[in-house]
């Protein structure tokens, strides 16, 4: 839900009802000088103002099949209004009425009044004189205090009010109009202010009720109390359901909705964003209403405002507040479902979703120490182990200064500055650096983090502990197991002949519960290391390696199962010199493989994208192509595997699609209107999304047209991931979130209409089949000859049948 506008000059007297009519697509707000004024919907522009009530407005009630809006006050009258706008009625009650429900069963209004439930009926012809008869059909006098809500449903009716009871009368089993309470309890410390009824498209139906206790609590429709939510500072004066994102929105006190989950009862507001950005008001939501016509929420507040919100489907579902920077994301497929995203600390957060609702997520941290780093073994060639020696060496002898010390100022991180212009390598050693680019490697269970510190750190399950959950055995199970074995399904993994089974399908959970720890650490680049690439044993390849490429300008090869250096690339195998490992003009941004052609591409920042082929030596990797056209850096690069080809995205603002065959031809050229920061590829459909400096911008595959526009982050958007498992895009950025969204899903197509032609051609009862070798009609055996073909005729008649062409078939 995003907020669309809002009216601060609404009236000079408090708002007391909202409604909306959905003839004329405008909210109506009642106040209490019985003033009642209705709004454009849409726009928020005020269309009329009526003074027919003469007290406090309490409810406003539409009435579908008489098309009429009908609205109760104090005064004990009840006003119908008609879809010109104007008032067509006026009812006397005779006395004041608090709400208003229509029973539709019976065709009759139920009101709620001071110490009871009063039942009309509707006269929709006005046989009466009104469209309401106002002659007293039944008294339901359960309550001792004013009834402030009532709410019809199939047969039963609930109501609620100022005397701390729910009440739930029964109407189907009376043969008059009667109605028969089923349950009368006091259900809160303090009068019931609202009460609403809430139901997903689960078939779950749940009971709302907000007090003046400070509490909201949530009953299932027989009236027992499942979640008592008391987290409020005031009154809960308004309560309604959303469900567009199966939430419950409850105003108390705040100038913010409460927002809850009803099926778990948690506070959910943290992980929704749609009050994260917006800064401390002086007013306090008061009624809140959501209107399923348009989606839209609507809310009055203590300073006579009123604030509209409507749903956007393309909106963020899930908002994760993090402490610093994020720069990168990547996630596990298996089951359950890992996030994993790198910062600008260094620092790698596991994040889980919780299985009580779709909002919430726990999250577990990983960092570096000093102590870690010095442990664990370093992989690369032995130059570069030598220096690493050299300078850890140096830096332990060299005595520790002022700036230094443990108050002193921390090294900031230089990937925000001029890029080209590299600070020395010693102010890379910082242990906590941005993380530039993490992958997950699901065949080994590694996380595998290139870092601003010239490393790559790699992470893994803890074996030991796992070796520990896999032994861990109660006491008495081998007994408890043959005493009770008939009671266990066959397919149990308690069972001695499913054990094996049931090791390799709780594998993924142990290794879960044991958590990460740092196995290793790759160290050959000089400089960031900007991007990963992961070729494993389902591309053709034996063994599981990693591309890496970095500010130095240099691509290295690794081998994961070994955990060492495989080769670097190099222009001539022959010569030794540093020029010669270079494999463009710049700094390398980004990489990605194409399992297709078994090529990886990488940009650079010499507007340039080189294309080479995946070898298992450094001189070997041979330039296939270069795709030129770009007019500033290239920032990012993916393979589409749905259309085979290669997608880039730049600085000068715009993504582009080549060709995977021939000379690599431009094929399209995408305006975004901004700086290209990342591309991901939607694994679907292959849709192309953008992100594109604060906003991701979602392109279809076929007419490349913009199809979809999420908007929400605050700062530059870093990387963006498709998880087809749930249909959903994540995208983190430097606005220090990260934030889910619902993918874009192509629009089905409607099949034509069937010609005539067709129809009677399949209608007709008997064809004969033409042959085109001789003009003749197909006998019997010819029509057994034809596999696939025959279509028996009705019964009863014989040595009749039917063959189709191909043709005919698909019309």
């Amino acid at each position: 839900m995003e907020r669309q506008y809002v009216v601060r000059d609404t009236h000079t007297r408090s708002i007391t009802a909202v409604g909306y009519n959905p003839i004329r697509r405008e909210i109506v707000l009642g106040c209490e000088d019985g003033v009642v004024k209705s709004w454009e919907a849409e726009s928020g522009k005020l269309v009329q103002t009526f003074y027919q009530h003469r007290g406090w407005v309490t409810d406003f009630l539409f009435w579908g099949d008489a098309k009429l809006m009908l609205s109760s006050s104090n005064d004990a009258q009840i006003i119908a209004w008609g879809t010109g706008g104007g008032a067509v009625d006026v009812i006397p009650v005779s006395v004041p009425v608090y709400c208003m429900a229509i029973n539709p069963r019976r065709q009759q209004l139920v009101c709620g009044v001071n110490e009871g439930v009063r039942v009309y009926a509707l006269d929709e012809e006005k046989e009466s004189g009104h469209c309401i008869n106002n002659r007293l059909l039944y008294f339901a006098q359960e309550h001792t205090d004013i009834v402030r809500c009532i709410i019809c449903h199939e047969s039963r009716i609930y109501s609620a009010g100022y005397d701390q009871r729910l009440v739930i009368y029964d109407s189907s089993y009376t043969g008059d109009n009667s109605l028969t309470p089923v349950l009368n309890n006091v259900v809160h410390d303090a009068g019931i202010a609202c009460l609403v009824l809430a139901k997903d498209n689960e078939n779950n139906t749940w009971l709302l009720t907000g007090s003046f206790d400070k509490s909201l609590k949530i009953w299932s429709i027989d009236g027992k109390l499942i979640h008592k939510l008391d987290t409020f500072l005031s009154t809960v004066s308004g309560i309604c359901y959303v469900p567009r994102n199966k939430t419950v929105w409850a105003a108390g006190g705040t100038f913010y909705a409460s927002m809850f989950d009803p099926k778990s009862g948690d506070n959910v507001s943290d992980f929704i964003g749609t009050f994260s950005t917006q800064e401390e008001e002086k007013y306090h939501l008061q009624i809140i209403k959501f209107f399923p016509e348009l989606n839209q929420v609507v809310a009055s507040t203590s300073r006579r405002h009123m604030i509209v919100w409507k749903y956007n489907s393309s909106g963020c579902v899930t908002t994760l507040t993090c402490k610093s920077p994020m720069e990168s994301l990547c996630y596990t497929s298996k089951v359950p479902i890992l996030l994993f995203s790198g910062d600008h600390d260094g620092a790698i957060i596991k994040w889980e979703r919780m299985q009580s609702n779709h909002f919430m997520y726990s999250k577990e941290k990983f960092t570096l120490s000093d102590s870690k780093m010095k442990k664990k073994k370093r992989a690369g060639s032995k130059a570069r182990e030598l220096m690493l020696e050299q300078e850890q060496g140096a830096q332990q002898a060299r005595p520790e200064t002022k700036g230094e010390s443990a108050g002193g100022k921390k090294i900031q991180s230089h990937y925000a500055f001029n890029k080209p212009i590299l600070p020395p390598i010693s102010s890379h050693k910082h242990p906590n650096t941005t993380i530039l680019k993490i992958i997950f490697v699901e065949s080994m269970d590694y996380i595998l983090a290139a870092s601003e510190d010239s490393n790559v750190y790699v992470w893994g399950f803890d074996d030991a502990a796992v070796q520990v959950l896999q032994n861990m055995k109660p006491q008495d199970q081998e007994m408890l197991t043959y005493k009770y074995a008939v009671l266990l399904d066959p397919d149990s993994g308690l069972l001695p002949s499913n054990a094996n089974s049931a090791q390799a399908g709780n594998d993924s959970v142990t290794n879960r519960v044991a958590g990460f720890i740092l196995k290793f650490v790759l160290s050959e680049h000089l400089s960031c290391v900007t991007s990963l690439v992961l070729v494993g044993r389902d591309h053709g390849v034996e063994g599981t390696y990693v591309i890496s490429g970095s500010w130095d300008r240099r691509i290295c090869l690794w081998d994961l199962e070994a955990g060492q250096l495989k080769d670097i690339f190099k222009i001539d195998s022959n010569s030794t010199s540093f020029r010669n490992e270079m494999a463009c003009d710049d700094i390398i941004t980004d990489m990605d493989f194409s399992p297709k052609n078994m090529e990886f591409a990488y940009s650079c920042a010499d507007k340039m994208v080189y294309i080479r082929k995946f070898s298992l030596t450094g001189s070997k990797m041979t330039l296939t192509n270069t795709l030129q056209g770009h007019e500033a850096e290239v920032t990012c690069i993916k393979w589409n595997s749905i259309c085979n080809k290669w997608v880039t995205g730049s600085e000068d603002g715009t993504v582009r699609i080549w060709s995977s065959h021939g000379m690599n031809e431009c094929e399209q050229v995408l305006f975004t209107q901004g700086s290209v920061t990342c591309v991901c590829v939607d694994q679907v459909h292959g849709s192309i999304v953008a992100g594109v400096q604060r906003d991701i911008k979602v392109y279809d595959s076929e007419h490349y047209r913009l199809v979809q526009s999420n908007v929400g982050h605050t700062d530059s958007v870093r990387t963006i991931l498709h998880i087809p498992e749930r249909s959903q895009y994540i995208s983190c950025g430097w606005d220090e979130t990260i934030r889910v969204w619902n993918a874009w899903k192509m629009p089905r197509r409607r099949r034509p209409p069937k010609s005539e032609k067709s129809e009677k051609r399949r209608g007709s009862r008997k064809h004969s089949l033409i042959l085109e070798d001789g003009g003749r009609k197909a006998s019997k055996e010819d029509i057994h000859k034809i596999p696939g073909t025959i279509q028996e005729e009705d019964e009863g008649e014989k040595g009749t049948g039917r063959i189709q062409s191909n043709h005919e078939e698909e019309e």
